[in-house]
Formats: C-alpha cells, sequence, structure tokens
C-alpha cells in the first residue's frame, strides 16, 4: 500500500503545481507573397495566459489544410513569455502553399478558400521545478485549431528565397499582427 501511496504522490504534485494553458486564437491571415509556383501566408495569432503566474510557450507544431487538402506541416518556436493577467500577445505562423498541393496553378488561383489549422504547444510555467519537470521529459502541452476564409486576392509580390538570401530571418514573429486579409 505504501509503495502505491509514493506513486501517487508525484502525480499529485504535478497537477497541482501545474497552470492553466495558454489560450490560442488565430486573428487574422494574410497573403505576404505569391508567385507562379506558390504563395506564402502569416497566420496572425493571439496568445493569453489565464493564470495568475507567468508561462512560456516553447514550441508550435502545426498543419494547415486549404480546399481540403493538407498543403503544409511547420514548427515554429515561440521564443517569449506570457506575463500573467490575461495580457494578449501577437505571434505570426508562417505558411507556404504550394499550388499543386491544391491543384491550382497561377491562373487558376480562386479568390478565396476555405482553410483548417491545427497544432499544438509546448509550454511550461516559470520555475525550477517546471524545468526539472521539461528536464525529466514532462511536456505539457495544448492543441488548437481554427477555420476561415482566405482571401487569395491579396499580395503578388515575391515569395522569400532563403537560397538567394545572404541572412535569411528565421524568427517568423512580429511585435503586432498585421491587418487582416482574411480570416
Amino acid at each position: 500500500m505504501r509503495f502505491e501511496f509514493l506513486l501517487f504522490l508525484p502525480l499529485l504534485a504535478t497537477s497541482a503545481c501545474m497552470s492553466s494553458p495558454p489560450i490560442i486564437s488565430v486573428d487574422s491571415v494574410e497573403v505576404t507573397g505569391r508567385n507562379e509556383q506558390a504563395m506564402a501566408l502569416n497566420y496572425n495569432l493571439v496568445l493569453t495566459n489565464p493564470n495568475d503566474k507567468p508561462i512560456e510557450p516553447l514550441e508550435f507544431t502545426y498543419s494547415v489544410s486549404v480546399a481540403g487538402r493538407g498543403v503544409y506541416q511547420g514548427r515554429h518556436a515561440a521564443e517569449m513569455t506570457l506575463d500573467a493577467g490575461g495580457q494578449d500577445r501577437p505571434l505570426i505562423l508562417p505558411v507556404v502553399i504550394p499550388y499543386e498541393r491544391v491543384g491550382w496553378s497561377e491562373s487558376t488561383v480562386p479568390d478565396s478558400a476555405r482553410w483548417s489549422m491545427s497544432g499544438t504547444l509546448i509550454y511550461v510555467d516559470e520555475g525550477v521545478f517546471s524545468e526539472t519537470l521539461l528536464d525529466l521529459g514532462y511536456r505539457p502541452s495544448t492543441g488548437f485549431s481554427a477555420t476561415g476564409e482566405l482571401d487569395t486576392v491579396g499580395l503578388s509580390g515575391p515569395i522569400y528565397d532563403p537560397e538567394s538570401a545572404a541572412q535569411p530571418d528565421s524568427s517568423g514573429q512580429s511585435s503586432s499582427p498585421s491587418p487582416s486579409a482574411g480570416s
């Protein structure tokens, strides 16, 4: 009986010390570039911490479908801390849609298309206890999903090509969300 209690105690301590997950919403989606083969999008997210202590989002993994077809899977480091008390923080998740994955060509891109995004965010509480749990392999996470209508008429400019740039910007983040081009 004592052995069972000792196994239960760490689970109780873990659940009692962990915060609620951050609230994740997609504020808008905008076309940031396009060429004859693909279009680049920014998914402008808003993260909110519902807790009375800061939490640290670590990494997003996400996938995007357009017109019912899977077009993109990505990972993105959050690189931020969410302060306590419900403060909203913007974050941008970049996506590239190759036309061939949706069955489009440059001349057949529709004016709008239905999109869906789903993913997972790994996060931790700030503090030594949470860092220790992270070191032991415990990764608290929360799922998210959203759908909307993509306005594809927007921008018609070049898509970033990492092979042609000397020093690419790999942050993929912005301090404020851009105006909505579809949501």
